[in-house]
């Protein structure tokens, strides 16, 4: 890719491609925008009525104006075709000369006013209807200048226009009074029409016009392909060249050539800049109806590419310089005159972004939307004055705005990234700071801080949850095994013979304690593996029915040794869902045996499943013997019981183990607590 970039054969072959792609594309650009205005998306057909209507309409505004234009007075002859002058026989014989096309003008009543020698049938027309302006002449004296000025007031009063030909002014009378008057709405309305002859003759503008409109249709499907194919190839040729732009083999770094040196910068980029605004302006709007694939017009083609083609290099030439670091060395003026506004214009910066920190940001956006408002209302009045001016403003507020509003867009996206990375737990994410200023730059330093302390908490927290499940495991571990060979001393003492009843009593007692020890140090271990995800989970497609059926049964006697009654609901059908069932019936297991500590006895346990159809709930529900003065969220934590007494048997580990071992199998468990109300409820996807 190297070779390539100081290639000059490569970099000559992209210059051309460049200069022909683009000139091409843009010259077709014009045609194709006429051609999708006149329809021809729609149909040849509607196409081609659409021309023929421009061009009639091209042929009847001239007349149509000069008729507008009669002067006539309202009680003289009906036919007014006898008053009319030079220029109505000028354009009667200019349409006159093109044989496919005739016109007529016909008054009100459809009378023939004026029309062409021959006229016949047509294929195209059209019209426009027009009222003719009543001219009258006034030409009277008067004994006194008053009366005259009066009876001058009283034909202004009555007709639209007056004209005077020149008050006399004299000592004695009588005084004249000359003068045309002009009503626009008191005359002949006429129709002025023109026509295209259905069978035309093969000469005169019009078939050579519509001839061309038809080839250019053809052509439509050209354009469609060569726009687009050509800007796409122009604008690679052009990154390539930039991107080549200095590179020579066998040199290092950027080279300069001759023209580079000889000629200013001040002088080359302007005349450059010009000649580029000059082949755009002419390359969008060129004569649509000459750019005709049989017809191209070569030479205006050629100057438009010779232009491009200057204007392309002297563009090139300030890339080179400016890659080589010396776009001030070869100028005239713009090297000192762009150090002093560079340096003034930093300086305005400076004090803008010092007052712009000390402004509230309420009133800082007031002071912005008060300027750009009073420089709009003075492009608006230069506007309404007719100076070029205020355009120009109008444009650079406008720019301005879009400059400003770009870049607030930009700096919230930036924010509001920070934001959501933020929302979604992602600490390893920073705000980028380069491109925010002002409460933008304070706004994303903030967001940094929250992210900083956010990530310390969490990393704190998580050392403590580790060291606390380590101190569990290690601790359970050791336990366990004394704990071991005192359930094995317990059961072989039960075997033997015991010297007085207190001894089996104590032995009794022993053996009790031991074993709930070790059911301690199981769940001690369960919950540490639970919560950290250490246990294998087999999901498989799961009847929750059977499972929960299984589970009441289970607990049936021991439930109603308690004096409580279980009510089994079942869901609808057999909801199946992708659990473990080893695990999903310790969850149950650890539900239950919880009821049966915990609940008052002589009420009522529920257990029911609900299934719908992208999910299946199960619902555990009691009422407690105990008062429930703790909240859900705690009573889910390690260690916690209801009971705080802790006159029943337990760790306070069953909830949260069943918490955990449901979401290692993809559920949710959620407690509520109303009251002496408690209720679990799992919930798990439907499996299809």
């Amino acid at each position: 890719m190297k070779d390539l970039r100081t290639s000059r054969t490569a970099r000559a072959a992209a210059f051309v491609l460049a200069v022909l792609c683009l000139t091409a594309a843009l010259c077709c650009t014009g045609p194709l925008a006429w051609l999708n205005g006149m329809g021809a998306a729609d149909g040849y057909k509607y196409y081609m009525d659409r021309v023929e209507e421009l061009l009639l309409e091209n042929r009847v505004d001239p007349v149509l104006s000069t008729v507008f234009s009669w002067e006539y007075d309202k009680d003289v002859p009906e036919d007014a075709a006898a008053l009319i002058g030079d220029r109505i026989r000028e354009i009667r014989s200019w349409i006159e000369g093109d044989p496919n096309v005739f016109f007529t003008i016909r008054g009100e009543d459809g009378r023939l006013l004026l029309g062409s020698d021959t006229l016949g049938d047509y294929r195209a027309k059209y019209a426009q209807t027009v009222t003719l302006p009543e001219t009258v002449r006034v030409n009277e004296t008067y004994d006194t200048a008053a009366r005259r000025d009066a009876a001058l007031d009283a034909l202004r009063e009555q007709y639209d226009q007056v004209s005077t030909a020149g008050l006399e002014e004299a000592d004695e009378g009588p005084f004249l009074l000359n003068a045309v008057c002009v009503s626009y709405e008191a005359g002949e309305a006429v129709t002025v029409s023109g026509f295209i002859r259905a069978d035309m003759e093969p000469a005169g503008p019009t078939w050579n016009e519509l001839n061309r409109a038809a080839a250019l249709c053809s052509a439509r499907t050209v354009y469609q392909v060569l726009i687009p194919a050509g800007i796409v190839i122009g604008l690679l040729c052009l990154a390539f060249l930039f991107w080549a732009a200095g590179h020579k083999t066998g040199e290092e770094g950027i080279v300069l050539n001759g023209f580079d040196r000889k000629i200013p910068v001040d002088l080359l980029l302007p005349v450059g800049l010009i000649a580029l605004i000059s082949w755009l302006a002419i390359a969008l709007d060129p004569p649509g109806w000459r750019l005709i694939p049989d017809r191209f017009p070569t030479a205006p083609f050629v100057v438009l590419s010779l232009t491009f083609a200057f204007g392309l290099y002297a563009l090139l030439s300030a890339v080179r310089r400016v890659k080589a670091g010396e776009i001030r060395k070869g100028s005239l003026f713009f090297a000192k005159a762009g150090r002093l506004c560079a340096g003034g214009f930093r300086r305005i910066g400076r004090e803008l972004g010092v007052l712009a920190d000390k402004l509230p940001l309420f009133w800082l956006a007031a002071a912005v939307f008060l300027a750009f408002a009073l420089a709009e209302g003075l492009a608006v009045v230069a506007i309404r004055e007719g100076e070029f001016g205020g355009v120009l403003l109008w444009f650079l507020c406008k720019a301005a705005e879009a400059a400003g509003i770009i870049r607030l867009v930009l700096s919230f996206r930036r924010l509001q990234a920070g934001g959501r990375e933020l929302a979604a737990g992602n600490l390893d994410y920073q705000v980028p700071l380069d491109r925010l200023r002002g409460p933008f730059r304070e706004h994303g330093e903030n967001l940094n801080s929250i992210r900083a302390a956010i990530r310390s908490a969490v990393e704190e927290q998580m050392k403590s949850e580790r060291m606390k499940t380590e101190l569990i495991t290690n601790v359970s571990h050791d336990i366990k095994t004394p704990l071991t060979s005192i359930v094995s001393y317990v059961d072989l003492l039960k075997k033997q013979p015991m010297a007085t009843p207190e001894a089996e009593e104590y032995l009794e007692v022993l053996d009790r304690q031991s074993a709930r020890l070790k059911k301690l140090t199981e769940d001690l271990v369960e919950a540490s593996k639970a919560s950290t995800g250490n246990i294998p989970v087999d999901l498989q497609r799961t009847d929750v029915n059977v499972l929960l059926a299984q589970s009441a049964g289970e607990y049936q006697e021991r439930l109603k040794d308690r004096d409580l009654t279980l009510v089994l609901t079942p869901a609808e059908g057999s909801p199946a869902i992708l659990a473990d069932g080893r695990l999903l019936w310790r969850v149950f297991d650890n539900l239950l045996s919880n009821i049966r500590k915990y609940a008052q006895p002589g009420t009522r346990v529920y257990l029911t499943c609900q299934a719908s159809e992208d999910r299946v709930t199960v619902l555990f529900r009691n009422i407690s013997a105990a008062e429930l003065n703790i909240s859900a969220g705690e009573l889910m934590e390690r260690f916690v019981r209801g009971d705080r007494s802790r006159s029943t048997e337990g760790s306070g580990l069953g909830l949260s183990i069943a918490r955990s071992l449901t979401q290692l199998q993809g559920g949710t468990f959620d407690l509520s607590i109303d009251g002496d109300l408690f209720k679990a409820v799992l919930t798990f996807p439907r499996a299809e």
